[in-house]
């Protein structure tokens, strides 16, 4: 009895967590890199989806804000409230559409010729109804609810304490709701992976992940051929413990093997229907995506304008976009284009980059942001499934499992979902699978911490905690921040002897350019499933979200991979200009020479 699940973003690696927890062996295989897809190419918020209820998608943005209560408390270390701001222009726009929207007539062709005809603006009494209807439905007993400020003078929005500095000429309402964010989805999958592989260890079963891999099914038997695409196995923290302590890394130099997995899961995301007919099964197309583009930017007007706050605004031809603090920045997006291509080649265009930029000057116009501001930006492809809408926007945002077979083995495809429902559509992923393998789902995750979250201290702030263990652990403040926002609250994981005076000078050294620790690197390539020194810098260290990137600084960790034989030497100049020429084609970055 054993589960091949293709794909290792955030909904394998809820299911892969799921059924470790439940006593079933895994075998995550990826293509590329753990979270490498659309999950590190999100809009990074947790949220209930204030504007499906446009939709009437009521039990979805329910379901939504359940977890995001949850995920509030499960992992904190990741996931923070956030106070989101709608400015509105006038009383009365958008009612019409609205109505057209909720009674469902939006995805009827009767519908769409109404909406071509009404649409306005939505205004206050429309955001305001809405907002009442999420505070219900979210009942929340974490968050605080809506509030409508009225902007008729500077005193009253423009230079709020506590709020963003909009356009008072052009805005007249701030209508204000709370909902969360998760700054770096990318470390919250390797939390649940690391979460997976310790469930595995107590029930004694395997939890194998295998990045840079493919599986090819055979045309006569119900074996799969896994086989790595780079022509070495990836050691990994596997949780087969007759032969591996819970901390101690198993290496398997094997570039191949075949195993007999009893089902498939097919947790590709966009990549779903060409994942399909690449192991053999011949099915409908099930996947429709829309490629939503992002920037970051660490402009300062634009920072000080937003206040610590999110704007959630209506673009000038109707898109509901948003302004977000993030990182050290500010996080843009985003557009909702359909897309057929590669989802791994879709990229921000000059098109997208000017768009998003001009959305922001419409609610700041005197922060004056240009295109030169953008220090990065990116592209993922939802995995909407296909519809008849022609507006993206009208695309069912729900997760759904599609079922075939491969020689007789159960394929479940799983299309949609969203990082705040993860968790659900793993679980109801996992029934399934436990019942077709007649073994019982005994254990769920609806209170289960992510790794990180234990024990962080309720009566302390996050400020001394973070200066105990500078203490302890011999690291800087701007170190134990640093590494805080990557892993939480698991220093003794990676520092477990730091407060000897032999250890102190080792622990005190950062990676060229940064404040990341030397030593949290070597453990985040012993322990990540690190492979390449482009998961280091763009999914392990979150280097994409830095202004500059430094040469030295990408020479310096492949040192790291070096030592850690990951790398030979004689690839570490090749190595760096990949990664400097994919930075630039995916993330817009230029890396100057030294």
């Amino acid at each position: 009895m054993s589960v091949l699940i293709l794909g290792a973003g955030i909904n394998g690696a809820a299911v892969a967590r799921d059924l470790a927890i439940n006593g079933i062996p895994v075998c995550i295989v990826d293509t590329g890199d753990v979270a490498g897809g659309a999950t590190s190419r999100s809009s990074r918020l947790i949220h209930g989806g204030l504007r499906y209820l446009e939709y009437r998608d009521t039990d979805h943005v329910r379901e939504s804000l359940r977890e995001r209560e949850r995920l509030l408390k499960l992992a904190p270390h990741f996931v923070r409230p956030l106070r989101l701001s709608i400015p509105v222009e006038r009383q009365f726009g958008g009612l019409w559409s609205g109505l057209v929207k909720f009674s469902g007539l939006a995805r009827t062709s009767l519908g769409r010729m109404l909406l071509s005809w009404c649409r306005s603006p939505r205004g206050l009494l429309a955001v305001r109804a809405g907002l009442s209807m999420y505070d219900r439905l979210a009942a929340s007993g974490i968050l605080p609810g809506h509030d409508v400020r009225a902007c008729e003078a500077e005193s009253a929005c423009g230079a709020s304490t506590d709020g963003p500095r909009i356009s008072t000429e052009r805005f007249h309402w701030l209508c204000s709701y709370s909902d969360a964010q998760l700054e770096f989805p990318e470390r919250f999958v390797l939390a649940m992976f690391e979460d997976g592989r310790r469930a595995a260890a107590e029930q004694g079963c395997r939890f194998e992940i295998l990045p840079r891999h493919r599986a090819v099914a055979s045309k006569t038997s119900t074996a799969v051929m896994v086989e790595s695409l780079t022509g070495t196995s990836c050691s990994t923290p596997e949780a087969n413990l007759t032969t591996a302590a819970p901390n101690e890394p198993t290496r398997n130099a094997a570039t191949h093997r075949s195993i007999e997995p009893t089902i498939i899961i097919n947790a590709t995301g966009a990549w779903g229907d060409r994942t399909l007919e690449a192991i053999g099964v011949h099915e409908r197309q099930l996947f429709a995506g829309t490629k939503g583009s992002h920037l970051f930017t660490t402009y300062a007007p634009l920072i000080k304008a937003l206040n610590g706050n999110g704007i959630y605004s209506e673009a000038h031809d109707g898109r509901l976009v948003f302004i977000l603090p993030c990182a050290a920045g500010v996080l843009i997006g985003t557009t909702d284009d359909p897309y057929s291509g590669d989802p791994g080649e879709a990229v921000s265009t000059p098109a997208d980059v000017d768009y998003l930029v001009q959305m922001v000057n419409e609610v700041f116009p005197g922060v004056a942001l240009t295109a030169d501001h953008v220090d990065m930006h990116h592209a993922g492809v939802r995995p909407l499934p296909t519809s008849d809408s022609s507006s993206a926007a009208a695309i069912p945002r729900g997760h759904s499992i599609e079922e075939s077979t491969l020689n007789g083995i159960p394929v479940l495809t799983l299309v949609g979902g969203k990082l705040t429902t993860c968790r659900t559509l793993a679980e109801q992923v996992s029934k399934l699978v436990c019942r077709r393998l007649n073994h019982e789902h005994s254990r769920n995750t609806d209170d289960r911490l992510i790794p990180g979250a234990d024990g962080i201290p309720a009566d302390v702030a996050l400020s001394e905690h973070h200066s105990h263990l500078a203490t302890k652990h011999s690291l800087s403040l701007q170190q134990v921040e640093t590494v805080w926002r990557l892993i939480g609250n698991r220093f003794d994981e990676v520092f477990p002897n730091t407060n000897s005076k032999s250890n102190a000078a080792t622990t005190h050294d950062s990676i060229t350019g940064t404040f990341i620790p030397r030593e949290f690197v070597r453990w985040s390539i012993d322990y990540e499933w690190c492979t390449r020194l482009e998961d280091l810098v763009e999914r392990r260290l979150m280097l994409t979200f830095v202004p500059q990137v430094r040469r030295d600084t990408l020479r310096d960790l492949g040192e790291q991979l070096i030592n850690a034989q990951r790398l030979d030497r004689s690839q570490l100049e090749s190595e760096v200009e990949q990664v400097c020429a994919r930075l630039g084609r995916y993330y817009g970055k230029t890396i100057e020479p030294d």
